[in-house]
């Protein structure tokens, strides 16, 4: 048997008999982990807190037949105002459900997706930033960090920055100026104006502790979702229902 401390957020649980739960974490270290927490569902537990759903805490765990048991956990972040909002609840479930079903490569650094899924909760539950807005942050960087990086540095054609017209191609991550632009009848390539490009440009290189800080609104931010949602969608191979239904609620 083997000892691990591990700090990680709980993104999804499923009932296991009358007072156990299978959790599971994505962790700072180990990625995203399932983790079996005997007795959670009892009062007397002790770490039934650190153990619920979005919580952030340290755990204690032990490795015995090949899974991991909760022998101790302390909660370091509880996002309740997500919890009591269904629309945050919604959008947060499905960022979840991305993360449990994308494949990491070896090179992820697991502590990028982790720092990533706790600051836009942050900002949720803060409410600072728009829902849709950190949904676009997260699906592009989540989409960048996971080996999936656009070529948004300068037009794929002829290099330059910035053109009066430019053109995002989904399926590529590549962008084109009006002139090197070949992609008529082409489903996939979006007209991307200038304020848009710099906000994508911005998610997917800037430095984290600059990620959050601009905003967008209007047109703008519906294209920049658009692009973003479809973006993801289409590196990672498919669609979610957690999106569906959040976009019912909205």
């Amino acid at each position: 048997m083997t000892m691990t401390i591990l700090k990680g957020i709980v993104i999804r649980e499923r009932q296991s008999g009358d007072s156990d739960k299978f959790l599971d974490i994505l962790t700072d270290k180990n990625g995203l982990i399932e983790v079996m927490a005997k007795g959670v569902k009892r009062i007397t537990c002790t770490f039934a807190a650190a153990s619920q759903l979005y919580a952030y805490s340290q755990f204690s765990l032990s490795f015995r037949r090949g899974r991991y048991y909760i022998d101790s956990a302390e909660p370091i972040k509880i996002f309740y105002p997500i919890r009591e909002d269904l629309v945050k609840l919604s959008l947060v479930s499905y960022f979840s459900e991305i993360i449990s079903y994308a494949s990491f490569p070896d090179d992820t650094k697991n502590e990028d997706v982790l720092r990533l899924f706790l600051n836009v909760l942050h900002y949720l539950s803060e409410g600072s930033r728009s829902n849709e807005l950190l949904k676009s942050i997260f699906e592009l960087r989540f989409a960048a960090d996971t080996g999936h990086m656009p070529d948004v540095v300068g037009c794929s054609g002829c290099g330059v920055y910035l053109a009066p017209k430019m053109y995002f191609a989904i399926n590529s991550g590549n962008i084109y100026c009006e002139q090197c632009f070949g992609g008529q009848g082409r489903n996939d390539i979006i007209c991307i104006g200038e304020s848009v490009l710099h906000a994508v440009r911005h998610i997917v290189l800037s430095d984290f502790d600059r990620l959050f800080a601009f905003n967008l609104s209007g047109d703008s931010m519906k294209l920049l979702s658009v692009i973003s949602e479809k973006y993801l969608a289409s590196h990672i191979g498919r669609t979610f229902k957690t999106l569906d239904f959040y976009k019912t609620i909205i």
